[in-house]
């Protein structure tokens, strides 16, 4: 159970070289068996502007946000789910938020919100410099890579709905490189969490976010034919559907506004 002692880091402690005073190993002695992301957290090495910047998001923090379960049944068949809560398949990051994360951008967030349904949070925001990652499907109720006949939807085949406990994710050496939710990891995290006064949850949230990108990757990354991020055949498209899928109209859309302050026209979808 290797855990972080957020709550024992003096303040000026953030800038020694020195593990010891950061990381206690209780249980997990092998390093080398921790998700990749487990142990980026644990050599991590958050500024001081780092925990401050997470000290006022703390701050700023609201827990009276409302989880509507009856999202599936109001949209339509866009990557239509199986009637389960929004919370199925629950994830390490979904235990601080929310499982329709993206809130910041009115121009973009209900599509991003859309693919954080069936792909991991960690497949567009864990993204280390020199790590080349597998993307698989995760059963996250199970934990263990999955084989799912036909999981995709395009066009006319989304009235058949699929399973909301598989998501695409990154693994790395053939492991999963993100902990379970219920892993020993998680457990500690969450403990420490709900002990901590908001100082100490301020350092603990910038380790956690050390190893992390705050903006995920272009759409065009994986709406594309040109070295796409994931690969659509490998993870059981057909032709038919890797082809809407990189030829997709809307990531092309988006590609061509640079700016948050230019106009959308959507008569640019035809383009």
């Amino acid at each position: 159970m290797a855990a972080i002692q957020a709550a024992n880091i003096p303040k000026n402690a953030l800038s020694l070289p020195t593990l010891a005073l950061v990381f206690s190993l209780l249980v997990w002695g092998n390093l080398s068996a921790e998700p990749l992301y487990v142990r980026q957290v644990k050599s991590a090495h958050p500024s001081v502007e780092d925990v401050e910047k997470a000290l006022k998001q703390v701050k700023e923090h609201r827990d009276d946000v409302v989880i509507r379960d009856d999202l599936d049944s109001k949209l339509p068949t866009f990557h239509k789910r199986l009637a389960q809560k929004v919370t199925t398949g629950e994830t390490f990051c979904q235990g601080c938020h929310l499982p329709v994360p993206h809130g910041k951008k009115p121009r973009t967030r209900a599509f991003l919100n859309m693919h954080s349904r069936y792909i991991a949070c960690t497949t567009c925001h864990f993204r280390p410099e020199g790590r080349r990652f597998e993307f698989r499907w995760l059963d996250y109720q199970n934990w263990q890579e999955a084989h799912p006949e036909n999981p995709f939807r395009t066009g006319t085949d989304n009235a058949q709905p699929i399973n909301g406990n598989l998501k695409i994710a990154p693994f790395y050496a053939g492991e999963p490189a993100i902990p379970a939710k219920n892993s020993p990891f998680a457990k500690e995290i969450r403990r420490q969490w709900q002990q901590g006064d908001l100082e100490q949850k301020a350092r603990l949230k910038a380790y956690l976010h050390s190893p992390l990108k705050k903006e995920g990757p272009e759409c065009t990354a994986c709406h594309t034919s040109d070295q796409s991020m994931l690969n659509l055949t490998g993870l059981g498209a057909n032709d038919r559907q890797k082809d809407l899928i990189e030829y997709h109209r809307i990531p092309s859309f988006f590609s061509r506004y640079k700016s948050d302050d230019e106009k959308l026209r959507i008569i640019g979808i035809l383009r």
